[in-house]
């Protein structure tokens, strides 16, 4: 079985102040459970038999909230399993996230099915616990994503919900998504806790949640809707709204390029995730994308 990476297309930081979000999962990238000679299986299993060793000491302080067959993890281990994966770690894709649901697929005992959408809120903070490992703390978002293989609207009051999406935006639409390589791996928790903490002064909470979270909502209605044009203009108010309130997590290598689609209106940059590297995610009308835009078809 494949697991994809994931894409929050819309509520990176806002989510952590009470907006909705928007995910999917992102074909672009995916991994899957593989097996090697248990010689060179260390080289392959990074942190894995670690990552099975504080699964079973969580499990067994009751420190999670599901049941984990952490001893057949470690014999297959031993057998040289480990996860073949392409999706690049520090860049906003989930590649944690794609790991943690890979585990739980294969060694929950009993596991939350993906049509139980009453105890996804369950499923969510289960699956944050077991990806706590990577980032001292989760939210759980990315591994729902790729566990559901299906995009998932967020609720501002906590509810989840499956959905259905129009296709993506086409050259022939006028509008298309791309990504943006920044080529710098980064920390996720970083720049988490400097949203946090800039959270904590007033000025700059309330323009997010008078200014930036309303914007949210609108283009999650928008992208429901296959309204592009109507997207293409919230986008670029995002847009501008990240180039003051987010500057410390644009890499300063594309703080010109993301000025320059906000002032040609050619195209607009958003953060992808977190912020601080890995991709940038961005929407521009077709024939006057930037250069290195991987397009999103």
């Amino acid at each position: 079985m494949t697991f994809s990476s994931k894409l929050l297309l819309f509520g990176e930081h806002t989510i952590l102040r009470g907006s909705a979000a928007l995910a999917l999962p992102l074909p672009l990238f995916s991994g899957k459970w593989a097996y090697t000679t248990p010689e060179n299986a260390p080289a392959l299993q990074r942190d894995l038999a670690e990552w099975c060793q504080y699964l079973a000491e969580q499990q067994s302080k009751g420190a999670l909230d599901t049941e984990l067959d952490t001893a057949r993890f470690k014999q297959d281990l031993q057998a040289g399993l480990y996860f073949d994966s392409n999706i690049p770690n520090g860049y906003g894709a989930g590649s944690s996230g794609a790991l943690c649901a890979a585990l739980y697929t294969r060694y929950a005992l009993q596991p939350i099915g993906r049509m139980e959408e009453a105890r996804y809120p369950e499923l969510k903070r289960v699956l944050s616990q077991m990806e706590s490992f990577f980032h001292g703390s989760s939210s759980g978002t990315d591994p729902l994503i790729v566990y559901l293989n299906q995009p998932v609207l967020l609720h501002a009051n906590g509810r989840i919900e499956t959905i259905a999406v129009p296709d993506w935006p086409t050259e022939t639409s006028g509008f298309q998504f791309f990504l943006l390589n920044t080529g710098i791996q980064r920390s996720t928790a970083q720049w988490v806790n400097l949203f946090l903490k800039r959270c904590t002064e007033a000025a700059y909470l309330q323009s997010i949640q008078q200014d930036l979270i309303p914007l949210t909502a609108q283009a999650i209605a928008a992208f429901r809707a296959g309204d592009w044009p109507n997207l293409f203009e919230e986008w670029a108010n995002i847009s501008a709204l990240q180039q003051v309130h987010f500057a410390p997590m644009i890499p300063e290598s594309f703080h010109t390029l993301w000025a320059e689609g906000l002032n040609s209106g050619h195209f607009a940059l958003k953060l992808c995730g977190a912020g601080g590297g890995g991709f940038l995610l961005g929407m521009g009308k077709a024939g006057h994308l930037p250069p290195g835009a991987i397009i999103l078809a």
